[in-house]
């Protein structure tokens, strides 16, 4: 399993910054999926924060030309309090290499670019069908974390398995 750890700069303003990517070899008859991974657990009372709102580009008009900014500010703050902090992406780093290594064919991390511009949606809200949907890694039996993720997945993108 391939790892590519891209380390945060040190100057973010917030700890929960860092996004999980994993490339699963075999998933429902396709080959080399995509997930997204992210916290499924975002508690309502981390919402309020206003270093997060400091954190988020509201100049909407600057991004008129991106019509998949459709997100309200609370969306975007979701999103972002989906990230990882830095202890709890090590551990799924961990927990993956343990429990799926032969399964996966890379994890990539990379932090977010901050401002985060308004309009950004969080993962958990998009529905899903008949190529979109979740992994609720916390749903696996004897999930050993003290906090859940998800992975988000479209089968669209990927190549179907040949036999």
């Amino acid at each position: 399993m391939l790892k590519k750890i891209l380390p945060a700069l040190g100057t973010e303003p917030i700890d929960r910054i860092h996004t999980i990517s994993i490339i699963i070899r075999s998933f429902k008859g396709r080959k080399n999926v995509e997930a997204h991974l992210f916290r499924s657990d975002v508690p309502e009372s981390e919402l309020p924060s206003t270093i997060l709102h400091q954190r988020i580009d509201t100049d909407t008009e600057k991004y008129a030309l991106e019509p998949h900014l459709t997100g309200t500010l609370e969306d975007t703050q979701r999103m972002v309090l989906e990230s990882f902090t830095e202890k709890e992406r090590d551990t799924i780093l961990r927990y993956l290499e343990q429990r799926y290594h032969t399964r996966l064919k890379s994890v990539s991390t990379a932090p977010l670019t901050f401002p985060v511009p308004q309009g950004t949606i969080p993962l958990a809200s998009i529905p899903e069908g008949k190529s979109i949907g979740f992994i609720r890694f916390h749903a696996v039996p004897n999930y050993p974390l003290d906090f859940n993720f998800s992975g988000f997945y479209d089968l669209e993108l990927h190549e179907p398995n040949m036999i």
